[in-house]
C-alpha cells in the first residue's frame, strides 16, 4: 500500500510524489499479499469457512477474478463480500473534476471530458482529490433493480436539450461504471432480470460498457461480487 505523508493536490504533485496507478484487482491483490505474508487476520469475525469457503476466496483474489458466492441464507455472504473492501488501499487519488461522473484515474482517464482536460491543461492546474475505501464499494439487490439502475440509460432531460444521444454528456451512468476503480456487488444474482444480466456480459468478459446500444464505450476498470442461492440458481 502506498503511503503518502501529505497528499498531492494537483497532477504534476502528484507524479513528483511517486504514487502508482493500479487496476483494482491488483491493487486488492498486492494488500491481499502484503497481508497474507504478514500473517494478518484476513476475514475478522468469520468463524468455521477456514478450510472450504476461505481458501477458495483467496485463490479467487490471488487470481484475480470476479466472485460469485453461492450458498444458503445466513452464510454469509454478504458480510464476505463486504469485508473485501479492507484489500483496498486506504484511499486513492483522482480527477477533481466538475461534473464527471466517475473517480477518473489521474493517468488513464476513461471520460473524453478528463482527457481533453488532461491533454490541454498544465498539470499543475488539474486538481487531485482522494476517494476513500470506504465509499469504493456499492451492492445492489437484485430483484427490481434495472439496467438503468446498473450499467446507464440516456438522460431525456439532456436530450430535451439539444445534446445528441451520441454525446457522453447524453448519458446517466448507472451504479457499476460509477464504481470505477471500485467494487461491485450484486445480492440474489438469480432473480436480476435477464436483460440486466445480458447488460453484463460486456463488462465481465470485455470490461467495457454499452448503453442502449450507442456507440459509446467505457474501459470500465471494476470487481463484480455476486451472491446466489442453490434453489434460485437455475435462473
Amino acid at each position: 500500500m502506498s503511503t503518502i505523508s501529505t497528499k498531492p493536490a494537483n497532477l504534476r504533485e502528484l507524479r513528483e510524489s511517486g504514487w502508482v496507478s493500479k487496476k483494482v484487482k491488483r491493487e486488492i491483490y498486492d494488500n491481499f499479499m502484503r497481508m497474507l505474508s504478514q500473517g494478518e487476520e484476513l476475514f475478522p469475525g468469520i468463524i468455521g469457512y477456514d478450510e472450504t469457503v476461505i481458501p477458495e476466496i483467496n485463490i479467487g483474489l490471488i487470481a484475480r477474478h470476479d466472485l460469485l458466492f453461492l450458498g444458503e441464507k445466513g452464510q454469509a455472504k454478504s458480510r464476505l463480500m463486504r469485508l473485501l473492501v479492507r484489500f483496498l488501499d486506504e484511499e486513492i487519488p483522482y480527477l477533481d473534476l466538475p461534473g464527471c461522473p466517475v473517480h477518473e484515474d489521474p493517468y488513464h482517464p476513461i471520460t473524453r471530458t478528463a482527457r481533453e482536460l488532461a491533454g490541454t491543461t498544465p498539470e499543475e492546474e488539474i486538481p487531485i482529490a482522494w476517494w476513500p475505501r470506504s465509499e469504493r464499494y456499492a451492492e445492489r439487490l437484485a430483484p427490481g433493480t434495472k439496467f438503468a439502475d446498473v450499467i446507464g440509460e440516456i438522460d431525456p432531460a439532456k436530450l430535451a436539450g439539444g445534446m445528441s444521444m451520441s454525446a457522453e454528456e447524453a448519458l446517466h451512468f448507472g451504479l457499476i461504471p460509477r464504481m470505477h476503480r471500485g467494487i461491485f456487488a450484486i445480492n440474489e444474482l438469480p432473480e436480476l432480470d435477464e436483460l440486466v444480466q445480458v447488460g453484463l456480459f460486456n463488462i465481465l468478459e470485455e470490461r467495457d460498457i454499452q448503453i442502449r446500444g450507442y456507440p459509446i464505450r467505457f474501459d470500465i476498470d471494476v470487481l463484480i461480487l455476486f451472491s446466489a442461492n442453490p434453489a434460485t440458481y437455475n435462473r
